[in-house]
């Protein structure tokens, strides 16, 4: 319905009716026509801004799901990265010192150049791709070092079996959970004489009579009573490695006794300078003490390994 228009006259004194032309009417409609288009599509330009479309909506969703799974591969693949720095760490300090080789020289094989990641830099999280891609080729260059590695080990171990039946290799006690596990090699208070002073094995404490194992096969070279071991065994295994078993609380072996590994030689006790109950264990490679750790590789798993370490290291008084 349209609304009539009127003006007041002050000659007759009458309202009278504006007539409009069509003229005016068309043009005033096609101002309104083109205002309410250009607010339509302002009004409709900001909906899209503030609002996602369904697609939109799914590819956002999509990619946080991405990152997730980028950010769960990369914490994988750190994890395996440390575990086989272990696997790492166990042939060097213990196969290789057991085969008397030297170290290797490269173990990092590298990753490559920059280039080799430029069909990841368009990527919208280019630089965790890049970042997991990096690893992932790295550790896949150590794994073929390490592969090699072992590689020639087994063909040592195969040539020299023999010797590694007389090379120490097990825990000389058992030692669930490493829980007897005591103070290790190196400078420790003595509790006894109260300084400090070389400990050149390591302890285990354990109950008065517990079994005591040989740690490799060999021979009997000495069973006596000393002042600071008290009762004491030494087992000569060939090859340059002798092992000593200290203040035990019998002897089950006699000199000159032919003996394998897991024999049992003696009781765990207190004998000689000892502040209670427990073994003390040495391994000697051509004369020198060396750490027994090393040779336990037949009971440790790398992470027992790593751990018995810890502990031994850990302890700053000894018990003998």
């Amino acid at each position: 319905m349209t609304m009539t228009k009127y003006k007041f006259s002050s000659e007759t004194l009458e309202y009278i009716e504006i007539k409009q032309s069509r003229k005016t009417t068309i043009k005033k409609f096609s101002i309104f026509f083109i205002a309410s288009i250009i607010l339509s599509v302002g009004y409709f330009a900001i909906f899209l801004k503030i609002s996602d479309t369904p697609e939109e909506k799914a590819l956002r969703r999509e990619n946080k799901e991405l990152i997730e799974v980028y950010n769960d591969l990369n914490n994988k693949v750190l994890k395996i990265s440390n575990e086989f720095d272990l696997i790492e760490e166990r042939d060097e300090n213990i196969y290789r010192a057991i085969f008397n080789i030297n170290p290797l020289q490269i173990r990092d094989g590298g990753t490559g150049g920059s280039n080799k990641y430029s069909n990841y830099k368009n990527l919208k999280n280019k630089d965790l791709v890049i970042k997991t891609a990096q690893r992932i080729d790295n550790l896949s260059e150590k794994l073929k070092i390490e592969k090699t590695s072992l590689t020639d080990l087994e063909k040592l171990a195969f040539s020299k079996q023999k010797e590694l039946l007389h090379t120490p290799a097990i825990q000389p006690v058992k030692n669930k959970d490493l829980l007897r596990t005591g103070s290790g090699f190196g400078m420790r208070h003595h509790p006894i004489l109260n300084i400090y002073r070389p400990h050149e094995g390591q302890d285990f404490i354990c109950p008065k009579g517990s079994e005591v194992y040989a740690t490799a096969d060999g021979k009997v070279s000495s069973v006596r009573r000393s002042t600071t071991f008290g009762k004491v065994i030494e087992i000569k295994h060939g090859y340059g490695y002798l092992s000593l078993y200290g203040h035990l609380s019998e002897f089950k072996v006699k000199q000159n006794q032919e003996i394998k590994r897991g024999d049992i030689i003696g009781y765990v006790g207190s004998t000689g300078l000892s502040s209670g109950n427990h073994l003390h264990y040495e391994v000697h490679i051509k004369g020198k003490a060396v750490n027994p750790i090393p040779y336990f590789f037949n009971d440790l798993s790398p992470d027992e390994f790593v751990q018995m370490r810890m502990i031994a290291d850990s302890i700053k008084q000894s018990m003998d």
